[in-house]
């Protein structure tokens, strides 16, 4: 029998796009990351293991769940409600956790996650730093992933503007990590084609590799043309404003609703940002 924590990690891990366990624990890294056995995180679901406190910002991190967000505070709430039990929940913590359980997900915001889950990929921590191995091989991965041709070394050079050793290179690296496969010698198509790939949260990789990953965004924001923006500068609650993330997450990940990965006379490749920034407290 389920607690409610089992069954709301079982839901989230669902609405986050991972249709089994198995696919959930080794999709984001498995024990190295985790730092848990499969077995025991399968206890987890169950309801036959209740994890300790210090593995609940972890399971956020995989659940790409931003912390003091609606589904990050359901989970925790979940998790001591079970350790507590509800009676004792609902008369001590409920009314102190009271203000922050407020604010929801709405329905349309819900329906939204529902139906990107359906689409969502996940890449495993290695074939991800297949693709971060080199600024080449980051735009050589986006282009096979948005496209459902295949390509030889010069074509992927050329279109990319780089060099065509860095793109052999990439190439034959997503073809030893199942990112793309050799459709004859030389020529290599994408496995993920179509899909809505979601990378491991930056969170859970080694600082080197994320300070890799913010000088790549860089480097295309300053190679990229603005298409459009829209700005709003205004004075807000810190911890509400937290409220806003994932709304602004699920619109950024809209956006791969208009992808393609066919070309067009007017296909070209974009970059869609979603940001928060505080510019100074006040």
């Amino acid at each position: 029998m389920g607690t409610v924590f089992s069954e709301t990690l079982s839901r989230l891990r669902t609405e986050g796009g991972f249709s089994t366990a198995y696919r959930f624990y080794h999709d984001n890294g498995g024990a190295p990351v985790l730092k848990v056995s499969y077995r025991k995180y399968l206890l987890m679901e169950q309801g036959k293991n209740l994890p300790g406190v210090e593995r609940l910002p972890k399971l956020l991190v995989a659940l790409r769940l931003p912390q003091n967000t609606p589904a990050a505070r359901e989970l925790v709430a979940a998790w001591l409600k079970t350790l507590a039990g509800e009676e004792i929940y609902a008369d001590l913590f409920a009314p102190l956790l009271a203000k922050a359980a407020a604010t929801a997900f709405t329905p349309v915001e819900q329906a939204l996650r529902r139906s990107i889950a359906d689409k969502k990929c996940y890449m495993t921590e290695a074939q991800a730093l297949a693709t971060l191995s080199s600024f080449e091989a980051y735009k050589c991965a986006f282009a096979l992933e948005y496209d459902c041709g295949a390509w030889t070394p010069e074509e992927l050079a050329k279109t990319l503007r780089i060099k065509k050793a860095e793109t052999q290179k990439a190439l034959k690296d997503f073809a030893a990590a199942g990112l793309a496969k050799e459709v004859k010698k030389g020529v290599y198509k994408s496995r993920l084609s179509g899909q809505m790939v979601v990378y491991p949260s930056l969170l859970a990789m080694r600082q080197e590799v994320r300070e890799k990953v913010r000088g790549y965004i860089k480097r295309l924001e300053q190679e990229s043309h603005a298409q459009y923006s829209s700005i709003g500068l205004f004075r807000a609650d810190s911890d509400a404003l937290k409220g806003y993330y994932p709304l602004l997450k699920s619109t950024v990940e809209a956006s791969h609703s208009y992808s393609t990965v066919k070309k067009t006379g007017n296909s070209a490749a974009f970059f869609v940002i979603g940001r928060v920034l505080k510019m100074w407290d006040f």
